[in-house]
């Protein structure tokens, strides 16, 4: 597992390649064709892992619908007519949306229709709002993980959880600064909005939001005290996912024997995934090599 996970350092040797060699067998005005190969080669150990082990199938499914809850996501947005770059995460044969929806445009309800006796139905039960609707997608990422939990015992489930926990405290911190800076949310509505994620499982993640609350906040503080202007929402998203990520990593070398060494490997490849597509987001757009490296989100070795 380990060999396959990308350091900075290899990033930047992709990177500066004069002939990137990701794009050298594939058609470079097929962009999107590209990136969703790249995902698909990517992801295809995971799948095979899903076929050949019964016994933790569940927990490497839920990892799975991490991507599949992001295509909720692009069906959503095209609905409400926002735009989106409609990156199509391909987790056959493990798919409940297929592609070829988006041909449709369908409407929130006959997207609510389609999911009806599957994991998202909860998600989309309320639909009178994108923005509700975006929330609860991934209120329900993290409730799929945490149920595969019930595969484990003793201090194995316990790590497990705290895998989750720390992920949720992630998505619960970005959600209220995103609701703050992009929707000029006050106060009262952002607790409104957080407090489905403070009450999943029974309040056990809340000491992880603090946590993440207080590493953002010492982060902004520096970030002023150096005169920087106030962070935007990406700044924040990039810095608390760089910060999980070298918890992820600690975690990962942690134990070798242990399947949350695998889970944990599991959200390190979801990073590395989500780099390689902004490296070919950085090459179409014509960023600089530094400016690419800036928006990855990993360590100086893996």
């Amino acid at each position: 597992m380990r060999g396959r996970l990308l350091s900075l350092r290899d990033y930047a040797s992709m990177i500066r390649e004069t002939q990137p060699s990701a794009l050298k067998s594939l058609d470079a005005h097929d962009l999107a064709g590209v990136r969703e190969r790249l995902f698909r080669e990517q992801i295809t150990p995971i799948i095979r892992l899903v076929e050949a082990y019964d016994q933790y199938a569940p927990i490497f499914l839920a990892y799975l619908r991490q991507f599949e809850i992001q295509n909720a996501k692009v069906l959503l947005t095209q609905a409400a007519g926002l735009e989106s770059l409609q990156l199509w995460y391909d987790i056959e044969p493990f798919a409940i949306l297929q592609k070829n929806l988006l041909q449709n445009r369908l409407s929130a309800r006959e997207i609510k229709s389609r999911v009806t006796h599957t994991y998202l139905e909860d998600a989309l039960q309320d639909i009178s709002s994108y923005l509700r609707m975006e929330i609860n997608l991934d209120i329900t990422a993290a409730k799929i993980l945490y149920q595969s939990s019930s595969l484990l015992d003793g201090q194995t489930r316990t790590d497990f959880q705290n895998i989750i926990f720390r992920r949720l405290a992630v998505l619960t911190v970005i959600w209220s600064y995103r609701l703050r800076a992009n929707y000029h949310a006050d106060n009262e509505d952002i607790r409104l909005y957080m407090e489905k994620f403070y009450n999943l499982f029974g309040g056990q993640a809340i000491s992880q939001v603090r946590l993440m609350e207080e590493t953002l906040n010492r982060h902004v503080e520096k970030l002023r005290k150096s005169g920087v202007q106030e962070p935007s929402p990406t700044d924040v998203e990039r810095h608390l996912e760089q910060n999980y990520y070298t918890w992820l990593s600690f975690m990962f070398h942690k134990d070798f024997h242990s399947i949350c060494s695998v889970v944990t490997y599991l959200w390190m490849l979801f990073y590395q995934i989500k780099n390689l597509l902004r490296v070919i987001d950085g090459w179409r757009f014509g960023l600089s090599a530094e400016a690419i490296l800036e928006r990855l989100i990993c360590t100086e070795r893996d």
